[in-house]
């Protein structure tokens, strides 16, 4: 028997084994031929069998031999050759063609003896051939059907370990310790020490503790992904935008401070200089005054608040402070017992330094030569109101702290009294700011004195707003640039800025805020071709940095020209982080004093709608209160740049700490000290306000998912254009209804403006441009006013006996006119107290009659429309009902009589 027929041949030779050493033998040119592996073609019918040595000549169809196959058996080889040169290889092969494609299953194929017999358990390998490798195994088809990978899992060689059993139940580090060493005892059961400094007890309790993390940040990453289980703030914050809800991090308080110089006429203050303190709760004596910079640390670390100035327009970075502003007498004209109603908007003030007291009863004024004007008020500027002496005694400790109010200027006239040779100053100040008390100038005392006081109010000057929060010095990471040369991998860019940069260091040791290197990693592009430079991309790290201070300030911004009345109360909502950030080539940042604004970073409330290129930044708050500046990632926002380099100065002070009470703020700290010879005393005569906490994360779960149904964005009924107009500023009421023109319905929203009974143009325009955006499409859009329907009322009034008729009538006319009343309030017709389509009730109208003293019995016996559109019996039914355009119009006003009128017929009394 020849060397050929001594071993069965075919694909699944035994053993199987893990090493082919054997291939490696006949690869390394052994006296043994065989097949090394077959490539299919394209057309599933063209194989290329590959061999270890050469293709032996003289093969013919008869000596390929192929089986296998499920669903197409019997392939049988039509022609065979050797390729020399065929595109799918590099070197010669066996050219093998079948008559038909196989299917998926794997075939065999063998280099038989022409005269092997057809059984291919009796085929004998071809002379030359090793029997182990005269059959490889092909596919034909290369997607392999539903076999996930095509190879063939080769056969263990020794028995599988069984896997050990593993507690699931294993979350904490205890449990993670015991596991591993459970572990341990079956692995390694020669290693008994269990004593804490051994190193194999160091490594599995090291183990522990990462695993530990690893399961906290499992579980974390499950529980913070959804609002209802999410525990820590910035998510709860994130969760709530994406449905547009903003959880707001509260806001710092405000106050007014008034500034009272002596020494000197007048003293120029740069308001960066300027910190106004609180004292802190175990200093009950404080003196006001001016404290320096050394004694300000002490007292900060004992409990001090430290508010700053606030600028109240562009540009305005001093304080021109006045001593005569301190105390500013308000003309009275000569006249005694004079009062500033409630609801004033303006005053006469006295422009002089030593007013000579007026002038008694009966006597000629002597009109002196006018003294100079010392006053130097401008519009703009903030005036406190304040009464300094009782009303009823005339002792200043007996002055109602309620009695002060702040306002601001909005015209200032020069005048002169000619009578009294007294120069005065003219002042007006907004609506919004009118007094909401009487403001009493001059009383009488109660008798047997009936001592005449002066000057029971007075205006004060040197007024500036500020704010709780204060600017404190940061702590810059200056590692990377003071490291020596070659000792730390720095950013591309960066050795060369510090090579221009000789005193990097020390700039950055003297730079006093949080400052920071943006690291990076070397990187190659995602785009490359063949013998081309690769891109190698500078990586940015982390797009987050955690500063430190805490709690930051927010503050919302202040807008330019507006009334005191709005300088004060803040939307927390609308708040923002009070932080400067700079950042960008090292060059340009590393300076002295601030950056070009260029390389500002602008604080938002989120980057969903930043540009890529938008320098924008958010100042996220973490459950301890920290500061975490989230950058853009260059699709929303722009992403910090490997090698830039950041410095940040932001003000700690928020919350409700700061609603100090009056009188509170008493000390100034001037960075240079106080002037030679000038005495500042600062005072806060009305209390601070608008400081608020942050939400809590509870309030944002509760609120956050109502929060999209809340507000209203579009119009689609009557009532939601309704809703919507009253959000515009100076209304008091809106209602709405739908028309048919012809074509299509137009949209007639009727509105009530405030303190007036008549729409401004104007406003007409604002509410019309504002409910343009929200109206639904195919609806016109008419903005009209209120139609006013004038009333006829006659009420019967019996009078009691001892009360004079004219008295209980005149009180009568006071509480049912159209204006305020003596005592300030609105009277009954005031066109604030009436509403669109609000009836009017006789019983009402009684009731207001009853509760006047004098009167015994009232009775409402005239009630119509001085208009004849309703004919109906108003007085028997009790009511008169209006339509809901329509707004009740009473004015009294003998000049105008169709704008309605009341009459009262009065009977009994004396």
């Amino acid at each position: 028997m020849s060397e050929s027929t001594i071993a069965r041949i075919g694909c699944d030779a035994l053993p199987a084994c893990g090493e082919q050493r054997r291939r490696a033998t006949l690869h390394a040119g052994a006296n043994l031929n065989g097949i090394d592996y077959i490539e299919v073609g394209a057309d599933m019918r063209t194989l290329c069998v590959h061999l270890f040595a050469g293709v032996p000549e003289g093969l013919g169809v008869a000596n390929v031999r192929v089986r296998g196959g499920r669903r197409v058996q019997g392939l049988v080889a039509l022609e065979v050759d050797v390729d020399e040169a065929d595109d799918m290889h590099d070197d010669a092969c066996l050219r093998v063609v079948l008559d038909r494609a196989g299917d998926h299953s794997p075939y065999c194929l063998c280099l038989v003896e022409a005269d092997s017999p057809a059984d291919p358990d009796a085929w004998r390998a071809l002379a030359g051939f090793d029997p182990r490798y005269a059959c490889a195994e092909f596919r034909v088809r290369l997607d392999c059907g539903e076999q996930p990978d095509c190879v063939a899992p080769a056969p263990p060689c020794r028995d599988t370990e069984p896997t050990p059993p593993i507690d699931y139940l294993a979350k904490d580090y205890a449990s993670f310790r015991k596991l591993i060493l459970d572990r341990l005892a079956q692995t390694m059961p020669q290693w008994r020490e269990r004593h804490v400094p051994d190193l194999g007890v160091t490594l599995v309790e090291l183990l522990a503790y990462r695993a530990d993390r690893l399961s906290y940040f499992q579980d974390a990453v499950a529980t913070e992904a959804y609002l209802d289980t999410a525990h820590r703030r910035i998510s709860v914050r994130r969760h709530a935008r994406l449905v547009d809800y903003r959880l707001h991090e509260g806001c710092n308080a405000r106050a007014f401070v008034t500034l009272a110089l002596d020494g000197t006429d007048e003293l120029d203050l740069a308001l960066a200089d300027l910190r106004f303190v609180v004292p802190p709760p175990d200093e009950p004596l404080a003196v006001p005054g001016t404290l320096d910079t050394a004694r300000l640390d002490a007292m900060r670390a004992r409990g001090a608040l430290v508010f700053e100035p606030m600028p109240l327009a562009a540009g305005v970075d001093t304080l021109h402070v006045v001593a005569a502003h301190a105390a500013i007498r308000i003309h009275t004209w000569g006249d005694d017992i004079c009062c500033l109603p409630r609801g004033t908007t303006r005053a006469t003030l006295v422009d002089a330094r030593d007013t000579p007291p007026p002038t008694p009863v009966g006597a000629v004024p002597n009109a002196a030569a006018a003294p100079s004007r010392p006053l130097q008020l401008a519009a703009g500027d903030l005036l406190v109101f304040e009464e300094v002496r009782g009303s009823q005694t005339g002792n200043p400790a007996d002055a109602d702290p309620a009695h002060r109010h702040v306002v601001r200027l909005t015209r200032v006239e020069p005048g002169v009294d000619a009578l009294y040779g007294v120069d005065l100053l003219e002042v007006e100040w907004d609506a919004c700011d009118a007094l909401p008390f009487d403001l009493c100038l001059s009383v009488r005392l109660p008798a047997p004195g009936c001592t005449r006081v002066h000057d029971v109010a007075l205006a004060r000057g040197n007024v500036v707003l500020v704010d709780h929060g204060e600017t404190l010095r940061g702590e810059c990471d200056c590692a990377p640039l003071c490291a020596p040369p070659g000792s730390v991998v720095l950013p591309p860019g960066i050795a060369r800025s510090l090579a221009a940069m000789p005193d990097a260091c020390e700039r950055c040791a003297n730079l006093g805020e949080e400052c920071w290197l943006v690291d990076g990693e070397a990187g190659h592009g995602c785009c490359g071709c063949e013998d081309g430079v690769g891109d190698i991309m500078q990586r940015p790290g982390a797009r987050t940095r955690r500063l430190r201070g805490a709690p930051l300030t927010f503050a919302v911004p202040l807008e330019p020209g507006v009334p005191a009345c709005r300088l004060a109360p803040q939307d927390p909502r609308a708040a923002l982080p009070q932080l400067a950030v700079y950042g960008g080539p090292l060059e340009q940042i590393l300076v002295a004093g601030a950056p070009d604004a260029t390389w500002r970073w602008q604080a938002r409330q989120d980057l969903l709608a930043s540009e890529p290129d938008a320098r924008d930044v958010v100042a996220e708050i973490d459950d301890d209160g920290g500061v975490q500046l989230r950058f853009g990632d260059g699709t929303l926002g722009r992403a910090p740049q490997a090698g830039e380099f950041f410095r940040a100065r932001l003000r700690i002070g928020n919350g409700t700490i700061g609603n100090v009470g009056r009188d509170s703020i008493v000390w100034l700290v001037l960075r240079d000290g106080a002037p030679s010879g000038a005495r500042l005393t600062p005072r806060n005569p009305l209390p601070a306000q608008g400081g608020c906490a942050p939400e809590t994360i509870a309030d944002a779960k509760l609120y956050a998912p109502g929060a999209f149904r809340a507000e209203l964005r579009r119009a689609i009924t009557p009532d939601d254009y309704a809703a919507l107009a009253r959000r515009t500023p100076g209304l008091q009421g809106a209602g709405c209804a739908f028309e048919w023109t012809g074509s299509w319905y137009e949209a007639n929203v009727v509105v009530d403006p405030l303190d007036t009974e008549r729409l401004d143009p104007a406003l007409a325009t604002r509410i019309a441009r504002d409910l343009h955006r929200f109206r639904r499409i195919g609806h016109d859009l008419a903005v009209d006013g209120a139609r006013y329907v004038p009333l006829a009322i006659t009420v019967a009034v019996c009078v009691q006996p001892d009360f004079l008729v004219a008295h209980v009538e005149a009180e009568l006319r006071d509480r049912f006119g159209s204006g305020l009343r003596r005592d300030g309030a609105r009277a009954w017709f005031h066109p604030d107290r009436l509403r669109l389509g609000e009836a009017v009730y006789a019983s009402r109208i009684v009731a207001e009659v009853q509760s006047v003293t004098g009167v015994a019995h009232a009775e409402v016996v005239g009630l119509a429309r001085m208009d004849p559109v309703d004919a109906s019996d108003a007085v028997a039914a009790g009511v008169l009902v209006l339509a809901a355009r329509e707004i009740a119009q009473v004015d009294g006003d003998a000049d105008y009589p169709d704008r309605g009128s009341i009459r009262f017929v009065m009977g009994g009394g004396r």
